[in-house]
Formats: structure tokens, sequence, C-alpha cells
């Protein structure tokens, strides 16, 4: 059945049944998802979504009064109206932000995870429909995870996500900065804006004077700071004369565990600390007011298109502006969430749960059942006591979609697999392990292990064999986690283990542990084994899962290359290029090949390209400086050859050409020093070198006699 099919239908079977619970909670989009426009005022010429990353309801003042940490929200609380039961329809960032740009859930817009989905094409977004209502549209958003690649900024007139391509995260001090740019060169335009502050999400590092203020709370101190930049962005618009009549609304992707439940941060339970969220929604007209109904991050796309006169073309929410006016529906309404995080990951259950003002039933192999009336902090499990009750409320889940699926339309194709590092960065893993249906492991009894992964992948970088013991831990628990497996052959891979890696990561594969990224890095470790078969099917397995991998192409360039194949090598690398315009690596490897092709002129124009995008790049820094010294120009050889060592001190081929240049240009103490320097630090694979400098060493001391005499 299509989603339209289940409107129409919806209009006919709408009831209450069951405790009072509407249990065909997918249909609400028919029972109060029309437009009303009934005692709507005027669309608004300013429209602002602020979504505030990792936000728990209860750190919001006026949610929690025992907080004092968000003054600039409690006061925009105070003009407009609160919702003290908002569910988020996932805990993970990209998925709740397609939801909110779009009012579809996880299931019909596909997109069930961070990594390996993108927003399908024929999936219309909100900023897309207020385009067509006349709005101009611009989004500034703080972190990796809602980059334009993923499909969220379509409709967006302007996407201000470039500081990727440097960073993966930026504060939200400079998310401000750009709206409010922005903002001041469209200053009577209708406009629908979009900031996403990241700041509350780990690693957490909020600026000095907010860290000083909470100094055994990290994640205060960044929920202190994201407050902060929020009212001076509301400072912002009273000063551009906007505020009066805008639309703002506040909200967050999903909150943060914190701890409970075994939890750290979020992702992997449905409790209350991660998917109930603060929102407020504050427009002219409206009485400030606290509506304790449910309701959905879905709702939102809906409400701001019945607010500026925008169409969607279809919603599994509801307008909220009955309940803004003090409207409440007769329905008491069932809430939907799930996580499939580490369904899609490891290969555990996916948990799918319903939450009205007071029960939540979470689906689960183990069922769980809370009075949040009576246990706010779920902790008494009532599934095997109120058995009728967790049935009424299970009746409620929409039909279960698989990921890699999707309800109504063409699956949300896969996502890039060059976001594995950047994901690890912010404490999300990737990956994909095969699975046979929705069954698996419920997380509960996996928390432990869980918890030992989590550990592992924030100390890989600072503290390798700190990371090792807890991913042995974790393969202590279930020998056959492919997660865990890779993460082994990655350390390995570090540590120049290129054997050892190699053999971790055909495990995990065997494990089941699909994601592209196993198949790169075995490829990458058997292409240090000399094993070139080995590494080509490894690479084009991988692209197999993933054309679109940028870093796969580039390793088939090398190992293209390296078999003295130039033109498959220059194909791979140019491949890599168009799939990631912003790499400067591809472009350096091509420049390489066409070196050895003997087209000099375009080696020079890649090579600059690559400086162009990463200025710091000592390889091309060296390469330019050779080119530059074969072309008799040795003076600007050597101030390239100077970055590179700056750089890298000890670079033999660095330091080799330094010196040719030194002498050439007549610099006999500086080329001196350099050929000292290559003496020190060559490897003795570089003997014909050696000989060479220390003829040139040799020659350069005789001059020195000689001028002596």
């Amino acid at each position: 059945m299509t989603p339209r099919n289940v409107w129409v239908l919806a209009s006919i079977r709408c009831r209450i049944l069951h405790a009072g619970l509407l249990v065909a909670s997918t249909l609400l989009v028919a029972c109060g998802g029309a437009r009303s426009t009934e005692e709507s005022p005027g669309a608004p010429r300013v429209a602002v979504l602020i979504t505030i990353d990792t936000l728990r309801a209860d750190r919001v003042g006026v949610y929690n009064p025992e907080r004092q940490l968000t003054p600039a929200l409690d006061r925009l609380a105070s003009e407009g109206v609160r919702f003290d039961a908002a569910v988020a329809q996932a805990p993970l960032t990209l998925p709740s932000h397609a939801t909110i740009l779009t009012g579809l859930r996880p299931p019909a817009h596909g997109v069930r995870t961070n990594d390996g989905f993108r927003l399908p094409p024929d999936v219309a977004t909100l900023s897309e429909s207020l385009r067509e209502a006349g709005y101009r549209t611009a989004a500034f958003v703080g972190a990796y995870p809602v980059r334009r690649s993923t499909g969220l900024a379509r409709g967006f007139e302007y996407y201000d996500d470039a500081f990727l391509d440097a960073r993966t995260e930026r504060p939200a001090t400079e998310v401000v900065d750009a709206a409010t740019g922005w903002l001041r060169q469209n200053p009577r335009e209708r406009v629908f804006v979009w900031l996403h502050l990241f700041d509350p999400h780990t690693p957490y590092s909020a600026p000095a004077e907010h860290a000083r203020r909470h100094p055994v709370a990290p994640y205060d101190a960044e929920v202190s700071y994201a407050d902060e930049q929020v009212g001076r962005f509301i400072d912002a618009l009273r000063s551009f004369g906007a505020y009066d009549d805008a639309l703002i609304i506040v909200t967050a992707d999903h909150g943060e565990s914190l701890g409970e439940h075994g939890e750290r941060t979020h992702g992997t339970f449905l409790y209350d600390a991660t998917i109930r969220v603060p929102l407020i929604i504050r427009m002219p007209g409206l009485a400030p007011r606290v509506v304790a109904a449910p309701v959905e991050l879905t709702d939102l796309a809906p409400t701001i298109a019945d607010a500026t006169g925008a169409r969607l073309r279809l919603s599994d929410g509801i307008t909220l502006q009955p309940l803004l006016r003090g409207r409440p529906g007769d329905e008491e309404r069932a809430a939907y969430t799930e996580t499939f995080y580490q369904h899609v990951l490891l290969g555990w259950s996916p948990l799918r749960a319903v939450r009205t003002s007071r029960w939540k039933f979470i689906e689960a192999p183990t069922p769980e059942l809370y009075d949040l009336a009576q246990d706010r902090a779920e902790t008494h499990n009532l599934a095997m006591t109120r058995t009728s009750m967790a049935a009424g409320l299970g009746s409620a889940l929409p039909p279960f979609v698989p990921a890699g699926s999707r309800a109504g339309g063409a699956a949300a194709s896969p996502g890039r697999t060059d976001a594995e590092e950047r994901l690890r960065s912010l404490g999300y893993f990737a990956g994909r392990t095969a699975t046979s249906g929705r069954t698996g492991p419920d997380p509960k009894d996996r928390i432990e292990l869980w918890r030992h992964l989590e550990h592992a992948i924030e100390t890989m970088e600072a503290d390798p064999a700190t990371a090792e013991a807890a991913l042995r831990q974790a393969l202590a628990l279930e020998p056959t986690n492919g997660l865990a497996l890779k993460y082994l052959g990655d350390l390995r891979y570090s540590a120049g283990r290129y054997a050892e890696a190699a053999a971790r990561y055909r495990a995990a594969i065997d494990a089941g542990f699909e994601h592209p990224d196993a198949f790169l890095s075995l490829g990458a470790a058997a292409l240090h084994l000399g094993n070139r078969d080995a590494a080509q099917r490894a690479l084009e397995r991988g692209l197999q899962l993933d054309p679109e991998a940028a870093d796969a192409w580039n390793q088939l360039g090398t190992l293209h290359a390296s078999g003295g194949r130039l033109d498959a090598a220059r194909q791979a690398f140019q491949r890599a290029i168009d799939l990631r315009p912003s790499a400067a690596e591809p472009r350096y490897n091509l420049a390489l090949v066409e070196k050895a092709a003997g087209r000099s002129a375009e080696s020079m124009r890649l090579l600059e390209d690559a400086l162009a995008r990463r200025p710091d790049y000592p390889e091309a820094l060296v390469e330019r400086a050779d080119a530059l010294l074969a072309a008799g120009r040795p003076d600007e050889a050597l101030t390239s050859y100077a970055a590179a060592l700056a750089l890298r001190p000890d670079d033999p081929q660095g330091l080799f050409g330094a010196a040719r240049a030194a002498a050439t240009t007549g610099r006999r103490e500086e080329a001196r020093r350099h050929y000292e320097h290559f003496l020190r630090v060559a490897p003795t694979t570089l003997d014909a070198h050696r000989a060479a400098a220390r003829r040139e060493l040799a020659r350069l001391a005789a001059a020195r006699r000689a001028q002596k005499r």
C-alpha cells in the first residue's frame, strides 16, 4: 500500500482504541495532517529553524528549573509555546534531520543511520516547498553528518558547509556569524534559514569561559555555549528588525544518555534521555503556553509549511497550528521512534518504540513498557505484568520496513565511504554487517560490548595500546564482531604490521562486515605486501559496494601506476578527482603519472592544483621543486624545498633536492648542510644518492680549500 493510499484510507478509519490510544498512529497524517489556515496570521517574512545537536530536554531551564544553562532559550519559551513531550524519530543526527526537513519518518525517507545512507532524490524537502512559495532558503550547518552530499541540501539556495574541506565540525560562533552575514545581505527578502549547532555533541570542547563555569560537566558547558549563540542570533534578528514577525523554531535532533542505562552517548537505546527533545515555537499572535501532548519532529515541516503558505507533497506529520493556538486534538497520539544503528552496523536487533504522554513501549527481543508518570527514569519494565497495555501500544507501531528499503519509494542510496574516518572523529562508527532479517541480539544484552567499542574508538589515535585492549575485550564477548576485527586491523595497519592487518580484515569480512572500507583497507594492506592481485580484487569488491568511493579509486590508481598501467591509473585518479573535487592526493598522484608519461606541463599544473587545495602537502612541494629545478629555475625550486622541509625536516628527497638547488645557485654552505643532513637520514635503499652526496660534499670541500688558498 502506498503512502497516498494510506492517507485516503485513514480518513475513513481514524478512531480511538484501547485505553485512549490511537492504535493506527501512522494514520495521524490524515486525521490531523491537512493544512490549517484558520486564525493563522499572515505568512512570516522570516522563518528560522534552529537545531541544537544532542541537546537533552532536561538541560533546558524551562524543562528543568534546577538547571541554569539556557537563559536565551528560556526567554524565547516565555514568548512562545513549549512542547513538553516532543519525540525525535531517531537518536542519530542524519536520520533525525532528514525527518525534520522532510516531515517523513525514517521508514518513509529511508535514511536509517549516519553512514551509508543518502536522502533519495524523489523525497521532497521542506526547503523545496518554501522556494516554490517564494522564500529564499539558506542553511548553515555545524558538522559533517549533515553535509550537502547527504541530500539535505536539496532546495536550499545557499548551503554553507565549505568548512568541511578542512574540518569535520565548526563552533556555533562561526555558524551564527555566517547566518547573520547572509541575513544582512538579504534585508527585505522572504527567507527561510536553518542553523545547525553541533556543539553539545562529543567530543565536548566548549570555549574556555564556559568550560570554567562547568569544570566537571563538559556537556553542560557546551549546552551553555550553544544557548549563548542562540541568544546572539536572536539579538541579530532584533537588530535587523526581523524578530517581531518572525517564525522561530528551536529543537534538537536527539539527546544524550550521559551514562543512563549504560549508554554514554546516543544511538543505541530509545529512552527519553535521547529521544525526548526540547521544542520551542515562537511566532506572532501566539500566547505563551505549554503543550503536554506528544508531538513528533515530523510535525515541524507541516507546521512551517502551514505558517508560510507552502505545500508539502507528503508528510507523516501534522501541523501543530491547532496546538499552538490552544486547540488540542481529541486523540491521544502515539509518537514513533526507532534506532537501526547497531542493526545496520553489527547485525543486532533494531529497536522501535511508541510514546504517549504517559506510556512508552519499546519493541525489542525483550520488550519494554514504562509508565512515564511513575517512572521517568524508565527503570521498571512492566511489559510482562501489563501485557494488554504492551500489546495495545505494540499494535500502534507502523509496519516494519527493513534498512535499505523505503515505504512507498526507492531505497535511500548509499553514502560515500570516505565518511568513515570523519564520523569516527565525532564518536560514530561506520560500517555494515550482513543480516538475514530483523532479528538479532538485543542491544540491552550487548551494552558492555558496546562500551568497549566506544572506548576503543575514543583512544585509537592517542593511545593505540588501550584501544587494542578494549577491542580484545569486545572480541572476548563476541568473537565474530566484524567491527572490532576491522578496527583491530586498522591498528595493525597503522603499526606497519600489514600481514596481521590483512588477516584481521579478512576475518571481519568473513564475519559479515560488508562495509566498503573493510575491502579498501584489505586492498591497501595487500598492496604493501606486494600482492597486487589480492589488492585489486579487494578494491574492486569495495567499489562494487560503493562506486563513489573516492579513496578506492585513488588506491586503484596507485595500484595501476605501480604496475606501469598509466592509462588505467590516469582514469582511476581522474574518477577520484571527479568524486571528491576538494581532495589533493589524487591530483598529486595523477601528476606523477603525467610526469612518467613525459607530460611535464600537465604534471606541473596538477601539482599546483593539489597545493591550492592543500598548501601544506610536503610530497607535492618536493615534486614541484624537482620540476622547477629540472626546468632551470633553481631559486623557485629552493623556495619550494624550504617549504617542504619546514613540514618534514628529515625528508631525504627534499634534502637532496634542496642541496642540489643550493649548489646550483652558489649557496655552497647551505648545500653542504643539506647534503650532510641527507646522509644522516637517508636509508640504504638510496645508496646511489648517498654516493652522489658524498661526491658533492668532497667537491664542495675542495672548492672551499681552493678559495682559502
